[in-house]
C-alpha cells in the first residue's frame, strides 16, 4: 500500500501526529488500514484538525470513534467568509461540549485567492481572543501573510499558547516565537531538499517547543513514492529531523511527544 518502513520506525518511542485531516475524502476507503499502519510505526495518537464549520460535526464523530484520536475546531482562513456571530457562538459551545483540545486551524492565507485581509483578520482575531478566554492553544495557519500576522499578534491583544503549524517563516517570525515561548510544528516540508532556509530557522527552536505533524493527506515528506501523506510518516519526519536538532531519533521522538501532551493537555502514555 505504501513504502513506509515500519520495522525501522517501530523502534522509536510512541509518537503523536499533532495535525492531520483524516476526515478528508482521500481516506474514505481505507482509514482503518491507514491507522493500522500508523500504529505499526508507533504513531498511535492523532490530533484531527476541524477547520471548516461545515465539517465540525463529522470531525467530532470521527475523533470519538477512534481510541487515541482527539480534535481541534476552528475556522481556516479559506473559510473566513463563513465567520459571523452565530458561527462564533456555535464554535464556543462545541469546544466545551465535544472536549476539543484546541482552536484551529485559524490564521491568514494570501497565497491563494482567499478573502480580503479584513475578512480573514476578523475571523482570526476573534478566534485568538476566544483561545485566550478559554485557555486553549491556537493552531495557526499562515501563508504569504507573515507581516500581517505579526502585526495582528503584536496589536496589544492577550496572546494564548500558539502553535505555528508547518512553520515556514523568517528570522523575524522565529524571534517572535522564541520571545513568546510558542510551539512549532515540523512536518514533511522541512525534509525537502529546497528547505535549507527553513531548516536554518528550525535549528533555533528549543526541542521543548517542537511538535511533529503530517498535515495528512498533504505535505508528504521527501523521497516518498506515495503522494498521499499518512500519520505513519511522523516516524519518517522524526528520523529525518533529529540530527538537525542534535539528538537521537528516539530522544527527539520522546521529547516531541511530551511536548504535544503538554500543549494539548493529553494524558501521558508509556
Amino acid at each position: 500500500m505504501n513504502d513506509i518502513t515500519t520495522e525501522l520506525h517501530a523502534a522509536l518511542p510512541p509518537m503523536i501526529d499533532t495535525h492531520c485531516h483524516l476526515d478528508d475524502r482521500q481516506f474514505d476507503l481505507d482509514l482503518e488500514e491507514v491507522l493500522s499502519t500508523s500504529r505499526k510505526a508507533n504513531v498511535s495518537r492523532w490530533v484531527l484538525i476541524g477547520y471548516d464549520p461545515e465539517r465540525w460535526d463529522d470531525v467530532i464523530v470521527l475523533a470519538q470513534r477512534h481510541q487515541g484520536m482527539v480534535h481541534t475546531l476552528g475556522v481556516h482562513p479559506a473559510c473566513a467568509p463563513a465567520w459571523n456571530d452565530q458561527v462564533k457562538l456555535r464554535l464556543k459551545a462545541l469546544l466545551a461540549s465535544s472536549g476539543a483540545v484546541g482552536i484551529g486551524e485559524s490564521g491568514l492565507d494570501f497565497y491563494r485567492d482567499n478573502a480580503e485581509f479584513e475578512v480573514q483578520a476578523a475571523a482570526f482575531t476573534e478566534q485568538l481572543e476566544l483561545a485566550a478566554e478559554l485557555n486553549l492553544p491556537l493552531v495557526i495557519h499562515m501563508r504569504s501573510a507573515e507581516n500581517q500576522m505579526l502585526d495582528l499578534l503584536g496589536d496589544g491583544r492577550r496572546i494564548p499558547t500558539l502553535l505555528f503549524h508547518s512553520f515556514d517563516g523568517s528570522e523575524r517570525l522565529m524571534d517572535f516565537i522564541l520571545e513568546t515561548d510558542s510551539y512549532v510544528g515540523i512536518g514533511g516540508l522541512a525534509t525537502r531538499q529546497k528547505s535549507d532556509g527553513l531548516r536554518k530557522q528550525l535549528k533555533r527552536v528549543p526541542v521543548e517547543r517542537i511538535v511533529l505533524e503530517t498535515d495528512s493527506p498533504y505535505l508528504v515528506p521527501a523521497r516518498q513514492k506515495e503522494r498521499r501523506n499518512e500519520p505513519a510518516h511522523i516516524a519518517t519526519i522524526a528520523n529525518a529531523m533529529a540530527d538537525l536538532i542534535g539528538i537521537t531519533p528516539s530522544e527527539f521522538a520522546a521529547q516531541t511527544t511530551t511536548n504535544a501532551e503538554q500543549l494539548f493537555g493529553l494524558n501521558h502514555v508509556n
